[in-house]
């Protein structure tokens, strides 16, 4: 079976989990593990959430708000109307990602588009448009850029 290897190079916050056997009660959490260097092995999973489309009410139909802390890869649902555009994603500061986040858009309908501009950087300036089943990944800058 493959496996993910990589290197810890900088300061990460890596936790595991802790097993107790016997009479010891179980402790909630885990302690943060440190080293010079790291490796892993095995599936690495992440969660999985629906994007929706802004509420008609708010008057922002391209600024779109994914649900922070519930996954990196978003099933965006269109809610029968695939004629969309996404020009901004999660813009205000609470709302966010970190530095260096990467989530992946899946799409499985064709005619969102994902517009190239000061917010979203996209490969050779071009706009994404969305075939049936297709997706885009992005990195957060850390800001209101991806």
């Amino acid at each position: 079976a493959p496996y993910f290897y990589f290197s810890i190079t900088g300061d990460v916050e890596l936790t595991a989990p802790t097993l107790t056997f016997g009479q010891s009660p179980a402790t909630p959490g885990a302690s943060l593990m440190s080293s010079s260097g790291a490796r892993m092995a095995g599936t690495l999973a992440l969660g999985t959430a629906v994007g929706l489309p802004p509420a008609p009410e708010l008057g922002t139909p391209y600024y779109w708000k994914l649900p922070k802390n519930e996954g990196n890869i978003f099933i965006m649902d269109m809610q029968g109307d695939p004629d969309r555009t996404i020009i901004r994603l999660n813009h205000r500061t609470a709302d966010r990602f970190p530095r260096g986040t990467i989530i992946t858009m899946m799409f499985s309908e064709a005619g969102t588009t994902v517009k190239h501009n000061g917010y979203i950087k996209l490969k050779n300036n071009q706009n994404f448009v969305s075939v049936p089943n297709s997706s885009i990944s992005l990195m957060a800058g850390g800001s209101a850029s991806w």
